[in-house]
């Protein structure tokens, strides 16, 4: 019997809500898959996460505690700086990559071992050891390729602060001054989608038309996650990526915030790529993905007496369009598919009373959802549409289109810039933030040779 994680002792946050499992629709029957903790300090900082596993959950249970013990113990002081609290997150994610490997130290030498032994095999030996040998070094590469993707969420001083590896998504809706609900993604996705991630790998000498072509970096889809040891210290052994003058794969965090928690933010959603990737395949396209979760969400606002229940109720609502989708079009769900779903709500349900989970909706906030996410190019391209109250048709008057092209949040590679509310663009497309990003790339010698 797997050892109940410590994890599950943290004082919960009473204001969100969590439903974390293995697909229904998968062939896993595990009951202990719980990969995402919401916990609270005593001095009222929150931190969040949400682990989504690579092969298996002995990995990603290991990430997931070793990742709450680097940041709550000790958990993080009021009297921190901004900076000290991005730094911790930062040093976090090393910290659990590093402690990952050295768990494994032990099987990384047996590998070694088993490999040379192969090797050193005369042929009567090769006939009486081979099976067992290959057997075993099959057992450990099964092993050394767990991992997991990772969403993190630190709410400290007021402010959220939001650290990921991989796909998995962070996604703040708040309302504009016309209690229009923006559903803005914060994180970005480290896939072979992201021309960022193409142009890193690029420089590490790997042909990136191919990796498009495939989307695969060695055994996984993602450009980055903790542990999977297989497409790190031995990536060598895959022809695809075996190029690369270094790992392709890193453990390297995005750091987003500090964002400034205002009446304006209603709730916080971590999501694993497995929930947004169902409404993907559901509805055939991935531009309003994030729109289409946030609308789910705020329905079962409405409907559910229990605000516990939320989570649960949307990933049961995904989980039966998509097993109709795939009955409709003859099509087998992908085996073993970990879900988790984690909302924190801020100030779209009334605060949670001690012993109390029921609520009643914030009935000032319409769901007029403006989406705004972050692109994976050097144009930073600001998705949004505007629908009238109660239907949705698209407006198409332009004094209602939304004009403010700014990023939500600050991060190593987007800077915040200020909403001018009154402003106007007269063009149809703002390039100015694609041309300030050129000349950066510029400055700094790694502007694409694609672009003069």
């Amino acid at each position: 019997m797997i050892a109940r994680p410590w994890t599950d002792d943290l004082p919960k946050c009473r204001n969100a809500c969590v439903a974390s499992y293995f697909s229904q629709l998968s062939n896993a029957s595990s009951t202990d898959d719980y990969l995402c903790f919401y916990c609270q300090t005593e001095d009222n900082s929150c931190l969040y996460g949400v682990f989504e596993p690579h092969n298996g959950l002995e990995a990603a249970r290991f990430i997931m505690q070793r990742m709450a013990a680097e940041l709550l113990l000790p958990p993080p002081s009021i009297n921190n700086t901004d900076e000290e609290i991005r730094e911790r997150l930062r040093n976090a994610f090393i910290s659990v990559e590093k402690a990952y490997i050295e768990n494994y130290d032990g099987m990384i030498a047996e590998r070694t071992s088993l490999q040379y032994r192969l090797q050193t095999l005369n042929e009567t030996q090769i006939s009486q050891n081979c099976d067992n040998i290959l057997h075993r070094l099959k057992e450990i590469d099964q092993h050394l390729s767990g991992g997991a993707t990772v969403v993190l969420a630190l709410v400290h001083n007021n402010k959220l602060f939001v650290a990921n590896v991989g796909e998995t998504r962070a996604l703040l809706c708040r309302t504009d001054d016309n209690s229009v609900l923006r559903v803005v993604q914060l994180t970005m996705d480290h896939s072979l989608n992201n021309e960022d991630e193409l142009l890193r790998l690029s420089q590490l000498g790997l042909d990136v038309n191919k990796l498009r072509n495939v989307q695969y970096l060695g055994n996984q889809t993602g450009t980055r996650c903790l542990g999977n040891y297989l497409v790190k210290g031995l990536y060598k052994a895959f022809p695809s990526i075996s190029a690369a003058a270094t790992e392709p794969v890193v453990a390297l965090p995005e750091i987003h915030g500090p964002i400034a928690l205002d009446e304006s933010c209603r709730f916080l959603v971590l999501v694993s790529a497995g929930v947004y990737k169902r409404i993907q395949e559901v509805k055939g396209s991935s531009e309003e993905t994030n729109k289409q979760l946030a609308q789910k969400i705020v329905e079962n606002f409405r409907k559910q007496s229990d605000f516990a229940r939320v989570s649960h109720a949307v990933l049961e609502e995904i989980e039966d369009e998509f097993l109709s989708y795939c009955v409709k079009n003859n099509l087998t769900p992908k085996a073993n598919t970990h879900i988790t779903l984690l909302i924190r709500n801020f100030n779209f349900l009334p605060p949670i009373p001690q012993n109390d989970s029921c609520q009643k909706q914030n009935a000032s906030v319409r769901f007029n959802p403006i989406v705004q996410s972050k692109s994976n190019t050097l144009l930073n391209e600001i998705d949004s549409e505007l629908y009238s109250s109660g239907t949705n048709e698209c407006e198409t008057n332009d004094s209602n289109v939304d004009t403010n092209r700014s990023i939500e949040s600050s991060s190593d590679i987007y800077p915040n810039r200020p909403y001018e509310k009154d402003k106007r663009i007269k063009g149809y497309v703002d390039f100015s933030c694609y041309y300030e990003n050129v000349a950066k790339a510029r400055k700094n010698g790694t502007l694409p040779s694609f672009i003069k």
